[in-house]
């Protein structure tokens, strides 16, 4: 990537870490960020021997949000504010695809959050498989407090995370909550304390990456299946391709 990229991506073996480059703007989101990210990911699928990624944040904070400067002239909320609305749906519809494929990655994303994560930061997080939290972690989704509607994940993530009445509160409140209560909501897998962070996450990966990829890739897609009939039968189909793949090399992982 250029000197300018704002993701970058670390790994040797089957974990690699996702890493949210720009310390010191807090890590705050551009659209340029998200087409990183989902480069990143699509670098990280073409790789058979990744089976688990991190995502993480560089600097004090895992993500503060959308930059703000994207409200001046040529910005994403610029654009979206003052060009025809079908035009603005197909800006924000593209934001959405590049920041949701980490969900849709054939392999587990844990998501390693400390410091702050507002509004888009927390609903990146949300879009990884599990998180794991620094107990100071500072979470919102910050949306509605600025008079806008979070729009890359939260309104689906939340409802299945912790409940439609709670994640009514979180959003129409816009409150903020730290890592341990994240934990207690059921938002998040545990919290540590923050000088722990990198180790828990990378350490749980690893215990992750025990499995072949084919089994995770598998698992991912049957167990975020909402729809129990195609749960059940994407479940199936994955163990008839991945007992073959086992027996077919008793020796070594599919």
């Amino acid at each position: 990537m250029s000197a300018a990229a704002t993701v970058r991506v670390e790994h040797d073996g089957a974990v690699a870490r996702i890493v949210l480059d720009r310390p010191d703007r807090h890590n705050a989101q551009t659209p340029g960020m998200w087409r990183e990210l989902r480069e990143a990911t699509d670098a990280l699928v073409a790789d058979p021997a990744v089976r688990v990624a991190v995502l993480t944040g560089d600097g004090p904070s895992f993500s503060s949000g959308l930059d703000l400067d994207e409200r001046r002239p040529g910005g994403l909320l610029h654009r979206i504010a003052t060009t025809d609305p079908g035009e603005g749906l197909a800006v924000t519809e593209q934001a959405q695809a590049d920041f949701r494929w980490l969900s849709r990655a054939p392999f587990p994303v844990v998501a390693a959050v400390h410091g702050a994560a507002l509004g888009a930061g927390l609903q990146l997080a949300l879009s990884c498989d599990v998180r794991i939290v620094a107990e100071d972690a500072v979470l919102a989704v910050a949306e509605l407090g600025l008079g806008a509607v979070p729009d890359l994940g939260a309104t689906t993530d939340l409802p299945r995370l912790v409940g439609l009445e709670r994640a009514l509160d979180l959003i129409l409140t816009a409150r903020r909550f730290s890592g341990t209560e994240a934990v207690e909501l059921g938002l998040a897998l545990r919290a540590v304390p923050a000088a722990d962070l990198e180790a828990e996450a990378l350490a749980y990966a690893e215990r992750l990456a025990a499995a072949p990829r084919l089994a995770l890739a598998r698992a991912k897609e049957a167990t975020r299946e909402p729809d129990p009939a195609r749960s059940l039968r994407l479940a199936a189909t994955a163990q008839v391709e991945c007992v073959r793949a086992m027996l077919s090399s008793p020796t070594t992982r599919p």
